[in-house]
């Protein structure tokens, strides 16, 4: 056996017996209380009766609605992106995960958590999405992080697909260049002016004439989605599609 199948097969023979190690050593455990649960599972039992899927929606704002068609806000006050689509409902034990991934240095639950927006992912794909591009944080905020959350949860989202189906990911596609404070129970008008001229666009060779799908892990207001929207639309992109894990009801 020459020395690169040795190495091949020696590879691939460790990659197995890790394969097996890791829930011996670190088993899974629930996303929202961090109780142990069977490899594979998201959230334990109790945890998981607490996330709302979200069925039918809106495909202006991704809100929940009875039909395919865009509902009242959407048609007096259309986003400038075209088509939302949103995976869970923000509250519950999602909201607990959420908070102890962005907040707590958990980064691993991107793992768990990912997997939620692969089939948004997959969607926007078949509607045409050719790079996904991650809302940045504000360098203050991503060196106090060390992570950026949402690039994460899309570096997992996108692995869970056929490599022929998987979107580039422009992880530099947007910079956020003021330091917006938390927008917390902000009202819609005043989150948009916090965020007006917050972000710049990068790599606009690589934006201009793409269809984009752009992606946040909570979706509330739509203000900061529409605002990087709006400066991809500038920087030459043909269509922007947003998809987010979790949408505020």
């Amino acid at each position: 056996m020459s020395a690169r199948n040795f190495s091949g097969a020696g590879a691939e023979k460790g990659s197995v017996i890790l394969d097996r190690l890791l829930p011996i050593l670190w088993p899974a455990r629930c996303s929202g209380c961090n109780a142990f649960v069977a490899e594979g599972n998201a959230f334990c039992a109790e945890c998981e009766q607490t996330l709302v899927q979200l069925g039918a929606s809106c495909p202006g704002c991704a809100m929940p609605s009875e039909g395919d068609c865009l509902c009242g806000g959407c048609r007096r006050a259309p986003f400038p992106f075209e088509g939302a689509f949103a995976s869970l409902a923000y509250g519950g034990a999602l909201t607990q995960a959420l908070l102890r991934f962005k907040h707590g240095g958990h980064r691993h639950l991107a793992r768990p958590l990912g997997t939620y927006l692969t089939p948004l992912v997959a969607a926007a794909v078949e509607l045409g999405a050719q790079i996904v591009c991650p809302v940045p944080l504000h360098p203050r905020r991503l060196r106090r992080r060390g992570y950026n959350q949402v690039i994460e949860l899309l570096r997992v989202a996108r692995r869970r697909l056929p490599r022929e189906q998987r979107p580039r990911l422009l992880c530099d596609g947007l910079a956020r260049v003021v330091d917006t404070p938390t927008l917390g129970h902000q009202s819609p008008a005043r989150r948009s002016q916090m965020v007006a001229d917050a972000f710049v666009a990068h790599r606009r060779s690589a934006i201009s004439g793409q269809c984009v799908l752009l992606v946040d892990d909570v979706m509330t207001t739509g203000a900061t989605l529409s605002e990087c929207a709006r400066t991809l639309l500038a920087a030459g992109a043909r269509k922007v599609m947003v998809a987010a894990l979790a949408r505020a009801l």
